[in-house]
């Protein structure tokens, strides 16, 4: 059957679907139709199907099934769009295939081929994307439909829904940006013509500021941190600005120079294992000074204090920071570790990735250049930095300005204004008797 027609999910008595009513049905057709259909203008959902000639590999006929609309006149319109790219060549794969189904695919081959030369994901953005597709859009309604069914509206309705669930606007965006990744690819596969994931209405992240502490805070939760065998792992964070998946990434053996006092940063540790840096950026050299040496210097030798005393136990990971028995550090337990020394310590509320922004606000502080300061950070851009740091440079850019107002000395004295009303009178005064030649 070619053209456009109508059905419904109804089923007559012994639970059999109805058949199709097509736009000039014959009495066969009427009689295998849903009555409702047949008494109803307004009942059921209109479609089409078109022949698209023979596949020229398989050989077998194609067609071309529309979705559901709910106007005659939208139903036509699109299959008239769908007639002319089969004259022209351009026939879409008449696949069924749910998004829920779909997503899976597209990832496993994320895993393996990057878009245009990139690389593939990260292991830890695809342990994420895979989380997403799981919990978030594959139970949804969203998920249950067929890709080629998806439009713009169903997209944002979805988006609605998170948002509504009290989702965070981050968390939203990178839901969002895994369907927006899927769909470009369906697009490729040719089983769409163009995304429905465009033109989305997204919640806004909230912006803040991040607030250091000051340096006796700093100093305070280092005392804190010193107590733990773990403080040099905070000794270093703090004063390098590394990264929580660098620091504990880093290897005796490739990573850290003493004698040069230099870090060689290569390695970005995730729950997933060891991958590359967050960015080509990332992969920097990070001078040490006398602190941080003495720390890591002190840290290698109850290092292998506690593998002398672990005996066979002990696990030759090559890792700086290790556990006690010499396995890695798992991230979330050095966050939840951060996270219990700053109580201890009674300080205001930072994330342990604060401690990144903490570094350079007290670089910045320090009157470090910017673009120094972006590169011992690894930031990509010195343009990142300043965004990042804005609030905290425009202080430091009040503190240049009047610094260099003051080394230019004033030759003249300021003009004296009299303010009060008897300064006035005398002025005028003497104004009036020097014009009379007195």
């Amino acid at each position: 059957m070619s053209g456009v027609f109508r059905r419904c999910g109804c089923r007559d008595g012994q639970g059999r679907t109805y058949g199709v009513l097509p736009e000039r049905p014959t009495e066969e057709q009427r009689e295998r139709a849903c009555p409702q259909m047949t008494a109803d203008p307004k009942h059921g959902r209109w479609s089409f199907r078109l022949s698209a000639g023979k596949d020229p590999v398989t050989k077998k006929r194609r067609q071309v099934n529309g979705g559901t609309y709910p106007t005659k006149r939208e139903a036509q319109q699109e299959r008239n769009k769908a007639a002319l790219k089969i004259d022209q060549g351009k026939v879409l794969s008449v696949s069924r295939e749910t998004l829920a189904d779909y997503l899976p695919r597209w990832l496993e081959r994320r895993s393996k081929v990057g878009l245009k030369g990139a690389a593939p994901l990260r292991p830890s953005t695809l342990e994420n994307y895979r989380r997403y597709v799981t919990q978030d859009i594959a139970p949804s309604t969203l998920g249950s439909m067929q890709v080629r069914e998806v439009r713009r509206r169903h997209v944002q309705a979805f988006v609605d829904a998170l948002v509504d669930e009290g989702r965070g606007a981050v968390t939203v965006r990178r839901i969002v940006a895994v369907l927006q990744g899927a769909f470009q690819a369906a697009v490729r596969d040719e089983l769409i013509d163009e995304t429905p994931a465009r033109d989305l209405e997204l919640p806004r992240p909230e912006k803040k500021d991040f607030e250091p502490w000051e340096a006796t805070q700093v100093g305070q939760f280092l005392d804190v941190a010193g107590t733990h065998r773990l403080g040099a792992l905070f000794e270093l964070v703090m004063f390098t600005g590394l990264r929580r998946g660098e620091v504990i990434g880093l290897r005796w053996d490739e990573h850290v120079d003493l004698a040069r006092r230099e870090l060689t940063i290569r390695n970005n540790r995730t729950r997933t294992g060891d991958g590359d840096t967050k960015t080509a950026a990332g992969r920097r050299r990070v001078p040490l000074d006398d602190r941080a040496v003495g720390a890591l210097v002190a840290w290698q030798i109850a290092q292998a204090a506690e593998a002398l005393a672990a005996g066979d136990h002990y696990e030759e990971s090559g890792y700086v920071f290790t556990m006690e028995d010499g396995r890695p550090l798992k991230p979330q337990y050095v966050t939840r570790l951060f996270e219990k020394l700053r109580v201890q310590a009674a300080l205001p509320r930072m994330t342990f990735h604060g401690q990144r922004h903490q570094s350079a606000s007290l670089m910045l502080a320090s009157g470090a250049d910017l673009t120094i300061v972006s590169k011992l950070l690894g930031h990509s851009d010195t343009a990142v930095t300043g965004d990042l740091y804005s609030h905290l440079l425009s202080s430091k850019a009040r503190e240049i300005v009047a610094g260099a107002s003051a080394l230019v000395p004033s030759r003249r004295a300021p003009a004296h204004t009299p303010h009060t009303h008897a300064e006035i009178e005398q002025e005028e005064a003497a104004s009036t008797s020097g014009g009379n030649g007195l």
